[in-house]
């Protein structure tokens, strides 16, 4: 799923602080910003469900996070992407935020919060990986030497290539078996399209993927310290990270409120975007309200 050609709605590049990180971003719209930090892979596109849902309802960012899409940049771990999106936030005047992370990017907002609490006026948390239970033995083996690189080139692959081709194969299974294995495969714009997406994707996961596992309990720590509003949103078809995770989360952050999306998977902003979209606005309302 490509950017629209709105030109409102194309990446623009923004160089950050004294080391120049060149962050690729849309910037859309004006009122209460709602910045969307993709997840591990992806691009800023990812979100365009969701985007679209929440134009005219205040000022939308969507960057691509660095090692993704239009930013040219290495990746970093959890704790760099959270000060990068810091500074890219001051940078465009558009703190506090309500920040909307998916998946990975899940440690990046609550270390964020955590670390820079005049960034952040609230979280929406959806598919997000920040509690121990969260990852499993394949997360654990993407690590070790070798084995993790056969097994992430051998993934990319098949969530770029060979999964999309089965999700369009899907309509032809029984009804109910059809719902579930379209919610829960990924389509086309996983790797955020893009000549030597696939190539560029491995090097950032492989990153990732060490950085989730070493800075996993320093977000797991963090949680119970949060002091904005937060929502923790999953999909009931979620085969990554599973319900029961999403519950554990809801329940290790004081006040939060579980949301569980019946008849999407991992990817809530493609199965279920009006629904996102309704909790974003109804969490931008409350911190727009907050700040008057």
């Amino acid at each position: 799923m490509l950017p629209s050609q709105n030109p409102a709605r194309l990446p623009t590049l923004w160089w950050l602080g004294p080391d120049l990180v060149t962050l690729a971003s849309i910037d859309s719209g004006s009122g209460h910003p709602v910045v969307l930090l993709h997840g591990q892979p992806g691009s800023g596109a990812s979100w365009e469900p969701v985007t679209r849902l929440l134009e005219g309802d205040g000022r939308v960012l969507a960057p691509d996070r660095i090692g993704y899409g239009s930013s040219p940049d290495p990746a970093r771990g959890l704790a760099e992407n959270a000060e990068v999106v810091a500074e890219f936030l001051e940078q465009r005047t558009a703190m506090p935020a309500t920040v909307v992370a998916h998946s990975w990017s899940g440690g990046v907002a609550v270390l964020l919060a955590a670390r820079h609490p005049e960034a952040v006026s609230n979280l929406v948390l959806v598919g997000a990986a920040c509690t121990p239970d969260s990852v499993d033995v394949f997360d654990r083996l993407l690590n070790v030497a070798v084995v993790g690189d056969v097994m992430t080139v051998a993934g990319l692959v098949a969530v770029g290539a060979v999964l999309p081709r089965l999700r369009r194969l899907a309509r032809y299974a029984p009804h109910g078996l059809r719902e579930q294995l379209v919610a829960a495969l990924p389509d086309e714009s996983v790797l955020g399209g893009g000549r030597g997406a696939l190539v560029r994707s491995r090097r950032t996961f492989m990153i990732e993927q060490e950085a989730l596992m070493d800075e996993l309990p320093s977000v797991t720590a963090a949680l119970g310290d949060l002091s904005v509003p937060v929502a923790v949103v999953g999909g009931a078809w979620d085969l990554v990270v599973r319900p029961e995770a999403t519950r554990s989360l809801a329940q290790a952050i004081p006040g939060a409120e579980l949301i569980v999306v019946p008849r999407a998977g991992h990817f809530v902003a493609r199965d279920a975007p009006e629904t996102l979209a309704e909790v974003i606005r109804r969490y931008t309302r409350m911190a727009a309200g907050q700040a008057r």
